[in-house]
């Protein structure tokens, strides 16, 4: 008896971390929401912020959630290119008008309460600056669809930060967390996304390269071109310790009449699944296997050429792949 009440033990422990965690993610989230939305200034919101909250992974969540919930993508200005020059005589004159400009950047989105992702990434750094966490502004190249996939050809069109926490950096990313874009009608859609604060690197990176590959933070380096040849992951597949085994290349060529199998370990329970292949009208619900751990699933393409693949996950985009049937 002895030694089968230890493993018990221990996922009940397990178990019970699991859902206090959960607790306190949905108590801070509560207390976000109950904040106001316009704040004089940066030190207002990061005084608010280090009162409510004790630790600094609190405070930095806190800081991104807010910024999330209440700044909004502004698509209107998304087309007009801006650049910033400045005049100095020493490198410490550049140095402090550099500051100065994101301190104004800073308050100009809290203020307007809209900006592009240099807006958001820039208010995120100065408030966590202000609760004395060190963060810095991340530049690269960020893949925001299925039809990104293999295009190595992207240039560097995003800002999203690190901010270190107890010794460690953590990847953020405000702007995408905010909501999305339908570029074709250049309208934002909130839907916030608690899955961009800290999210593990290696799903991090299937988004999001960096032009300073230090700030991938990932065990194995992704070089560019590998960066651009992964699945498209959506906020549904993230956080959630889901590994994906196969494929994981988001272009599949197969012959007509063939089908794709997926494989992943940890899918949570109670996952329904779902595809939709984009020139087709309907979806499909998926019949699913587990072993243990693992899940498997297939599809059969009806059709010859090429489409656009989107996995879902209780009705919310996980997957996307391209896909080309011969």
């Amino acid at each position: 008896m002895k030694h089968s009440i230890f493993p018990f033990l221990i996922i009940l422990f397990l178990f019970t971390g699991l859902k206090a965690h959960s607790q306190e993610n949905n108590s801070m989230e509560e207390k976000i929401s109950r904040y106001p939305k316009y704040y004089k200034n940066t030190v207002e919101l990061a005084q608010q912020i280090e009162s409510d909250f004790k630790t600094d992974k609190e405070r930095a969540k806190a800081a991104f959630a807010w910024i999330a919930r209440n700044i909004a993508y502004d698509t209107k200005n998304l087309t007009k290119p801006s650049r910033i020059r400045f005049s100095y005589r020493t490198e410490t004159e550049l140095q402090a008008k550099k500051r100065q400009f994101r301190k104004n950047l800073a308050l100009k989105t809290l203020h307007k309460r809209k900006a592009l992702c240099e807006g958001y990434a820039t208010l995120y750094q100065e408030v966590c600056q202000l609760m004395h966490l060190q963060c810095e502004l991340v530049t690269g190249t960020a893949r925001r669809s299925v039809a990104d996939i293999g295009n190595t050809s992207l240039s560097s069109n995003h800002t999203w930060n690190a901010v270190k926490v107890n010794q460690k950096w953590l990847l953020v990313d405000a702007t995408w967390a905010a909501g999305s874009v339908d570029f074709s009608r250049m309208i934002f859609t909130r839907d916030y996304a608690s899955a961009y604060f800290a999210s593990k690197p290696v799903e991090f990176a299937m988004k999001h390269y960096p032009d300073n590959p230090k700030w991938l933070l990932t065990k194995e380096k992704i070089d560019k071109i590998s960066f651009a040849q992964q699945p498209m992951l959506y906020p549904a597949f993230m956080g959630k310790n889901i590994e994906l085994l196969s494929p994981t290349k988001g272009i599949q060529h197969i012959e007509n009449g063939e089908t794709l199998a997926f494989k992943m370990l940890n899918l949570p329970e109670n996952t329904s699944v779902a595809y939709h292949f984009k020139k087709e009208k309907y979806g499909q619900h998926l019949q699913i296997y587990r072993n243990k751990d693992s899940t498997i699933f297939t599809i059969r393409p009806q059709f010859k050429g090429k489409d656009e693949l989107i996995i879902y996950f209780n009705n919310e985009p996980a997957l996307g792949y391209q896909i080309q049937v011969k």
